[in-house]
Formats: C-alpha cells, structure tokens, sequence
C-alpha cells in the first residue's frame, strides 16, 4: 500500500507521468532520473546618467531566526559608492528584505540621492511597493515608510 501511494504521488509530476508500482521499478526509475535544469541569465546593467543604482538584500536562517541585511549603491559607471552588510534581530525573511530596502533608502536620502534605481530579488517586496499585491500586514509598516 505504500509503495503505490508514493508512485501514485509521484505520478502526479509530469516528468513521472508513468512511474512503476513496483518497488524495484520504482527505485530504478529514480536512481535513473535526471531533472531538466532551467537556467536563466541575469546581467547586471549600469544605471542611467545621472542615476544611482541599489542592489539589496535581506536573508533569514529559520524564518524567523538569525538574519541580516545589506545593500550596495553604485553610481553611472558601476562603481561601487557605498556598501552595507550588518547583522540585524531575529526576524523573517520578508521584514529582512523589507529593511533592507529601507536601510538603503535611508542612505540615499542622507547623501542627497534624488535618481535611485532600486533593485531586490524579493518578488513579494516589489510587487508590494509597486502596487501589484496586497501588503502583507507583518511588513506594512516597512512598506509605507519605503513608499515615503
């Protein structure tokens, strides 16, 4: 009874459409698997003159546990103006990135940066400050002082 409820599990994948309900079957259709890698290529691109460009991010280990934060500003020609790492509280991922992005935000203001080009590997942050999704209630407070 196991033994189909995992090849049924399986079944349920499209790359395992017809996986054996036999237990050696099964066990050498696995060892014989080779999942299709997706690969994308991401470049880097310059910021536009008169522009400064922010990369930031924001990790967790544990989610919530130990976390960090840090963000780079690079100028027109990608060089690298300024850079941040630091170690903050206890918190989740999505609060990580969030005060990452605010932290950065923050920098540029004291240094007098009005053309920033903001960019974080948070799908939830950029879709949040942009509009496109709800805010989550744990990090709204950080997302409207992002807006400001």
């Amino acid at each position: 009874m196991v033994i189909y409820q995992i090849s049924t599990t399986i079944q349920r994948k499209p790359s395992f459409y017809n996986a054996p309900h036999k237990w050696p079957d099964l066990l050498n259709m696995m060892e014989q698997y080779t999942p299709a890698l997706k690969i994308t290529k991401v470049l880097w691109e310059k910021p536009m003159i008169g522009w400064i460009k922010v990369n930031s991010d924001g990790a967790s280990r544990g989610n919530p546990g130990r976390s960090s934060i840090g963000f780079a500003v690079r100028d027109e020609e990608g060089d690298i103006r300024f850079a941040c790492g630091k170690l903050i509280h206890d918190t989740t991922n999505n609060e990580a990135e969030a005060l990452a992005i605010g932290e950065a935000l923050r920098y540029c203001e004291g240094q007098g940066y009005t053309h920033i080009m903001l960019q974080t590997d948070s799908l939830l942050l950029k879709n949040a400050i942009v509009g496109n999704w709800a805010i989550p209630w744990t990090i709204a407070k950080h997302v409207e002082e992002i807006e400001k």
